[in-house]
């Protein structure tokens, strides 16, 4: 199964302006800011709403970016949400139970994200196992763990301060998570888009086979994808664990969804059916704008969950019909 939107003809180095039906996502990013603006105007349009969006959307957009990198070679990895859950219950545990520094547990984890990343990879591209099956097994494995290391239960007593402060400093109104998205989206956006492994990701998702009669090592960069996928999951759940002060062994069941309804409507802004990390992060802060506005309006709980659902059907149908329209 593929999750690449469509093929479609290789980019020229050279900068082009987006076409304008590419715009769709940013228009309607737009409205919805107009909207909610002139229906809630000293709530919304508040600095204090803004800078909420923004923190508390960092750690998705975190786990979507690395999503989009698997996304970009046409697989799937259903797994990121249950490493988030394993890597921020195993951080906080090692750091309040085992007594393990905050500088140890925070590299040991981060270096197991990537492993659990590279096992997805192995079983995908040596195993020939559909990337659905791989990654939902992984989860539940996960899962398994996680359940077993925390009994179940919310890990919050005496996890050290150096550990909460990784995720609790700021500047300004804007806090650590942000930051911290802003420098991974930075180096995968120029990774992606000016080296040669970058290329290469671009080149299989394109077309696999040609790749590898190209000379490209297929398999290597499979792997090294997941790879990504699985940090990026580990990052997010020591930043929403420490920013917490808990970690919940299901935290990362509920941003799930949320990441591929981002990463598909991303592959529709800006660029034709193409999955990138600019649009990705676009998609997150979309659907988080609809979200916190309905919720303004006091709007049911649930039309929040409708309105991320819509947006991932209507963001899917338009990257692979913009894909459609890239062939004809």
């Amino acid at each position: 199964m593929s999750a690449r939107p469509a093929s479609r003809e290789r980019r020229s180095p050279r900068v082009r302006l987006p076409e304008i039906g590419t715009w769709g996502p940013i228009f309607a990013f737009a409205g919805l800011v107009l909207l909610f603006g002139a229906l809630e105007p000293d709530v919304f349009l508040t600095s204090g709403n803004f800078f909420s969006i923004l923190n508390n959307q960092a750690v998705l957009a975190i786990l979507a970016c690395g999503l989009t990198v698997v996304l970009l070679t046409g697989e799937f990895d259903l797994s990121i949400g249950a490493t988030l859950s394993f890597t921020g219950a195993l951080s906080a545990g090692l750091a309040a139970k085992s007594g393990l520094s905050v500088g140890l547990v925070v590299p040991l984890v981060l270096v197991i994200g990537i492993l659990i990343g590279c096992v997805n990879g192995v079983l995908v591209a040596y195993f020939r196992v559909p990337a659905l099956i791989a990654t939902l097994a992984v989860a539940s494995l996960l899962e398994g763990f996680t359940l077993w290391y925390t009994d179940g239960e919310t890990i919050f007593a005496g996890i050290p301060k150096e550990y909460l402060d990784i995720g609790r400093w700021s500047i300004g109104d804007a806090k650590a998570s942000f930051f911290y998205l802003i420098v991974i989206a930075v180096l995968l956006w120029a990774g992606l888009r000016y080296t040669a492994g970058g290329r290469f990701l671009h080149a299989i998702g394109d077309n696999r086979e040609a790749s590898r009669l190209s000379g490209i090592r297929v398999e290597r960069y499979v792997i090294v994808a997941f790879a990504i996928a699985g940090l990026c999951a580990a990052v997010a759940g020591v930043a929403q664990t420490a920013r917490n002060g808990s970690a919940q062994p299901t935290q990362g069941a509920a941003l799930l969804l949320p990441a591929f309804a981002a990463a598909f409507l991303g592959s529709a802004t800006l660029r034709r059916g193409e999955f990138h990390i600019a649009g990705t992060v676009i998609g997150v802060y979309l659907v988080a704008t609809g979200s916190a506005g309905f919720i303004i309006l006091g709007a049911p709980f649930f039309v929040t969950q409708l309105f991320s659902g819509a947006v991932l059907i209507i963001a899917t149908a338009s990257a692979r019909f913009l894909g459609r329209r890239d062939e004809s």
